[in-house]
């Protein structure tokens, strides 16, 4: 693929994105995969290795608050509440909602994703997906969820995990929920601690190849 001249560096990108609470719905389109997978995000333009590519959109909250909605939510809404660490304390973004935004929608890929999450300070944080390598028009965008006890990384599970959440709203919208789910409550924390979390700000000396 030829490489084209980026307009903006990632960084200030995924920023401007993120204080509009806006998606690259020039460059990235829903699809329905299957009834077992269900929906994904697919790439409709070429994004560059470091690009920033979509936003894990939700209300922000404590993870106390996480904890007690946990104890509300059912299960196939759960995995939608994103825990994260950041400024020594856990957080969490709840995306619960099916409120039109493209990251709630990113399938997980352990195998060969190629996006990677990365916490992005502005004020307070946004979960945000940049290109680990050149990604083509048409190519599901992913990522790696973390963790290791995904049903849909079990086989014989993957059906019994995943095709019952079609028809399964949380409570809090009247559209349907994406069917992407883990059974355990526990299970939704996407990347470990400090070891995949880049957290960068106005004033850090940044990555190159987020410039």
């Amino acid at each position: 693929m030829a490489t084209t001249k980026r307009g903006k560096p990632p960084l200030r990108d995924a920023r401007e994105h993120a204080a509009k609470a806006v998606d690259k719905t020039a460059k990235l389109e829903v699809k329905f995969i299957s009834s077992i997978k269900g929906r994904g995000v697919f790439a409709t333009d070429h994004f560059q290795k470091g690009d920033f590519v979509v936003e894990y959109r939700g209300e922000l909250i404590s993870f106390s608050e996480a904890e007690k909605r946990r104890t509300t939510y059912d299960d196939r809404c759960a995995v939608f509440l994103f825990d994260f660490y950041w400024q020594e304390k856990w957080w969490c973004i709840d995306a619960a909602i099916e409120d039109g935004s493209l990251g709630r929608l990113v399938n997980d890929d352990d195998k060969n994703p190629n996006c990677k999450m990365k916490i992005i300070v502005d004020g307070e944080p946004h979960l945000c997906l940049f290109a680990v390598r050149d990604i083509s028009p048409g190519e599901e965008v992913t990522y790696d969820y973390g963790g290791t006890d995904w049903p849909w990384r079990t086989k014989g599970e993957q059906s019994a995990a995943i095709s019952c959440v079609e028809t399964q709203d949380c409570g809090t919208s009247e559209h349907q929920v994406p069917p992407r789910s883990s059974l355990s409550k526990k299970k939704v924390i996407r990347f470990a601690y400090n070891e995949l979390v880049l957290v960068l700000h106005f004033h850090l000396e940044l990555n190159s190849d987020l410039v």
